[in-house]
């Protein structure tokens, strides 16, 4: 199992709801990293999904600094909203 999943896990797991990582700590995880690649296609070499069409009723009172490791670059386009 990649160190990246077994990390994600381990915080989600975690008793303790302090030490928890909330859901949007869990989407900017290292381990979700490969998806936030433009060139990361799916097994039968198509493109992904749209992932990042977020509403901006959804990312209301985000920070800036987990914005901009939430939707990469290139997404930026599907949140217009989001002024970044």
């Amino acid at each position: 199992m990649p160190p990246e999943a077994v990390d994600l896990v381990s915080r989600l797991l975690q008793y303790s709801p302090i030490l928890r990582c909330t859901a949007l700590d869990a989407l900017t995880h290292p381990f979700f990293d490969e998806l936030r690649d433009p060139n990361t296609r799916l097994p039968n070499g198509r493109f992904l999904p749209p992932l990042f069409n977020f509403k901006s009723h959804e990312l209301k009172g985000v920070p800036i600094e987990t914005l901009v490791k939430l939707v990469p670059e290139h997404a930026r386009k599907q949140c217009p909203f989001l002024g970044l």
